[in-house]
């Protein structure tokens, strides 16, 4: 096998900002040849990872492999040995690298590792190391699932979430919602019972009311604090002001100007 490097396409899952790059196992079919990666070679990875001070570029079909140097789509930040994985902990996409990842024009990552690394500074063969990654559509290994570029924004076939997860959250959004108008029909009514209460101690006209409940849905406490400093609308006495309704007989009227001694 040629141990100078092996790039390992690898569609790889991406759950927020993390990525995984690597599994334990044995591979026959690479082009360089047969290779095996062990959990002691994926601890030696982020090992030098780790004394290393700058983070690992993620380009665009390995350019930084071919050309010497290549454009970011994305940086490695951290990695992480999860049982018989790697993982790059923390991502920071870049928002070129999303946009290939979500409109699909790319949806594979594949790592560059190399297993005899030769230090700058020492000269020593460190062994394995993580070189960089690679967006790409040419998949080498199948085992780790599709990169998808997450991020606040993202629509739910986005969102990385299984079938079973996501009839869960849509159940759940189907509540909400129905919950959401039950308790806007309930301010409605309540609303309209404070118009109505409002013309009923005639402190408002009875004209107002679709108003009235139109500034309730809009505002309210604008609402609130009209109808309780409204008082009680003073009602004109009638054409004749000379006749006034006997309390013990609605129907006997009384000449005011005789109850005062004037004939």
């Amino acid at each position: 096998m040629n141990k100078s490097l092996i790039a390992c396409n690898i569609l790889a899952e991406v759950n927020q900002d993390e990525l995984k790059l690597a599994i334990v196992g044995k591979w026959k079919g690479h082009v360089n040849g047969p290779f095996e990666i062990t959990l002691e070679d994926l601890n030696q990875m982020k090992k030098n990872f780790d004394s290393g001070n700058v983070d690992l570029v993620i380009d665009l079909d390995h350019a930084t492999i071919f050309n010497k140097t290549g454009e970011a789509y994305g940086w490695i930040k951290e990695l992480e040995v999860r049982g018989d994985e790697l993982w790059a902990n923390k991502v920071e996409w870049l928002e070129h690298g999303k946009e290939l990842i979500k409109s699909k024009k790319y949806k594979y990552i594949s790592p560059v590792l190399l297993p005899n690394t030769i230090d700058q500074a020492t000269g020593n063969n460190i062994g394995w190391t993580l070189h960089s990654a690679a967006l790409t559509n040419r998949p080498f290994l199948e085992e780790l699932g599709e990169v998808v570029a997450n991020n606040k924004n993202q629509n739910e076939g986005e969102s990385g979430m299984t079938p079973e997860e996501k009839e869960k959250m849509e159940g759940l959004e189907s509540k909400v919602t129905t919950l959401e108008t039950e308790l806007n029909k309930e301010k409605e009514k309540n609303i309209e019972t404070q118009v109505d209460a409002a013309i009923a101690a005639n402190k408002v006209n009875p004209e107002q009311k679709d108003s009235l409940i139109a500034l309730g849905k809009t505002n309210p406490d604008s609402l609130k604090d009209f109808l309780d400093k409204a008082k009680a609308i003073v009602v004109a006495p009638g054409n004749d002001m000379y006749l006034n309704n006997n309390q013990n007989n609605q129907d006997e009227k009384i000449d005011v100007l005789k109850l005062g001694g004037i004939n």
